[in-house]
């Protein structure tokens, strides 16, 4: 996959091109992707996706969002996918300000020169979201681009972003992974912690989440797989404030990969959130705590088994 960050002097064969933001790439965008390669076989051309960085709520909105994917794990789900082309646009206030019908013009067809759009049924680009497909039909016809519309994914339910953020904020990542055909993710180095789970014999790596944007799940403790170096290990992470340890009422989140026992120290690990085993909860003593850890690890290795 060729991945371009402008377009001033991009030429690319038979563009057929869908857009959006992605954030929480999910079943119905994969349903996206498929349209996109299957058309993009019967015409002969090459499939390009266009998205936006940073978030536009970043720039437009109040600047206080939540993101379920980075731009790398949206780099790395699009090139799984073997899409040819990932153009990944400068998200800035002029572009904000630029109308639908100029956007069309000036990028879709002056730069791109598309031949073929694919286009989810509720998505809305240019300026105040002016945008949508019913729009789109005339200017297809006046610049020659065949427009193709897909219908919404459901599952019991419509499949959204906002659902599955929703889900993922209050601890249901296994919810949300079926919404989003993998699990969820975080990634962050390893920093110093106070090593009070090295003393009841549950080790734990501090993650300092590498993205400060990323949504992280609510509080509780989660069967997961940690990866490190190209290998999944085992593990279980907790997500909280640690009653039983102190007082600060501080968030953190903590991991802890089953019988592994190398220092970690500022290594990067990515973790994927199988199952939330239950909520953070205070315990009497350290020792009442460390019986329930063990229970913990069990759950999580039952759990991580029947994968």
């Amino acid at each position: 996959m060729k991945i371009h960050k402008n377009i001033k002097d991009i030429e690319i064969e038979v563009p057929v091109l869908t857009m959006g933001t992605f954030d929480g790439l999910h079943i119905g965008h994969l349903h996206v992707l498929e349209q996109l390669k299957q058309t993009t076989q019967i015409q002969g051309g090459h499939s390009v996706i266009l998205t936006f960085w940073p978030h536009p709520k970043k720039i437009i909105g109040s600047g206080d969002i939540q993101l379920l994917n980075t731009i790398e794990e949206k780099t790395e789900l699009f090139e799984k996918n073997n899409i040819d082309h990932l153009i990944i646009l400068d998200f800035t206030k002029e572009l904000a300000e630029l109308s639908y019908a100029n956007f069309v013009k000036d990028i879709l067809v002056d730069k791109l020169k598309i031949k073929h759009l694919i286009f989810g049924y509720d998505h809305r680009f240019g300026k105040n979201g002016e945008g949508t497909f019913e729009k789109l039909k005339p200017l297809a016809k006046q610049y020659n681009f065949k427009l193709h519309k897909l219908d919404e994914i459901r599952i019991g339910h419509a499949v959204s972003s906002t659902r599955i953020r929703h889900a993922i904020a209050n601890g249901h990542v296994q919810e949300a992974s079926k919404m989003l055909g993998y699990p969820y993710q975080l990634k962050g180095t390893v920093v110093k912690g106070e090593q009070i789970g090295r003393k009841i014999g549950f080790p734990t790596a501090n993650l300092s989440i590498s993205c400060p944007y990323k949504l992280i799940p609510g509080n509780g403790v989660y069967a997961c797989k940690a990866c490190l170096n190209g290998k999944a290990i085992p593990a279980m992470m907790n997500i909280g404030v640690k009653p039983t340890i102190n007082d600060k009422n501080q968030r953190s989140v903590e991991v802890h990969l089953i019988d592994f026992s190398k220092d970690l120290y500022q290594s990067e690990v990515r973790v994927e959130l199988i199952k939330r085993i239950r909520q953070e909860k205070k315990f009497p003593s350290l020792k009442e705590l460390t019986l329930q850890l063990e229970d913990d690890r069990k759950k999580t290795m039952e759990i991580l088994n029947q994968l």
